[in-house]
């Protein structure tokens, strides 16, 4: 029913990793949540201690999640109502529901964070030639899409600290990136 369910929600016990891998699973899937899934995720959230987010592999599906070529922002989302986002990431769970007040920013940090990989994606896929035409045509040359999609993960995460939020998440970077599986060059 291109639906992605749990029937046990003890999978997530016997292995931690596998609330990063149901939402790995639906985006390389293009699968939906079934709300007993979420449910499942949001109950869980007791597990995603220091020992998941050090994980090799965890960190390595949600590095393709937030770089997929599919839709990421959907399952993002999706991370993100569960609580599973700013558990496993957080200093994302910082700026969950932090308002902002500029012309620039009509959402709330995490949600224009998650729109913005959006519409990197949509660049990317070419739905944005329109409205974005200088962008459509240079996306084909970047050097390393990953990094590019990190970037716009990151370029608000600090946001509501006391400090400059580019020089506050320049730290955080340069601490996560490298959690992510990106190297020295990736990570500058």
């Amino acid at each position: 029913n291109n639906r992605i369910n749990i029937a046990d929600e003890k999978v997530f016990e016997r292995d931690p990793v596998n609330l990063i891998r149901m939402f790995h699973l639906a985006d390389r899937n293009d699968l939906a949540f079934h709300p007993d899934a979420m449910q499942g995720a949001a109950r869980a959230l007791k597990l995603i201690d220091a020992k998941l987010r050090e994980d090799a592999e965890a960190n390595r599906l949600f590095l393709e999640i937030v770089s997929s070529k599919n839709q990421p922002d959907i399952v993002l989302r999706a991370m993100n109502e569960t609580g599973v986002l700013g558990r496993f990431i957080p200093d994302f769970g910082k700026v969950v529901a932090m308002m902002q007040f500029s012309m620039y920013h009509h959402y709330t940090v995490d949600e224009h964070l998650i729109r913005s990989i959006g519409y990197l994606a949509e660049i990317e896929h070419g739905d944005a030639a329109e409205s974005h035409p200088l962008a459509n045509e240079l996306f084909p040359g970047i050097k390393d899409r990953v990094v590019l999609y990190v970037a716009m993960f990151l370029h608000d995460i600090a946001k509501g600290r006391p400090e400059d939020h580019s020089i506050a998440g320049a730290r955080i970077a340069r601490r996560l990136c490298p959690r992510l599986g990106l190297n020295a060059t990736q990570t500058e």
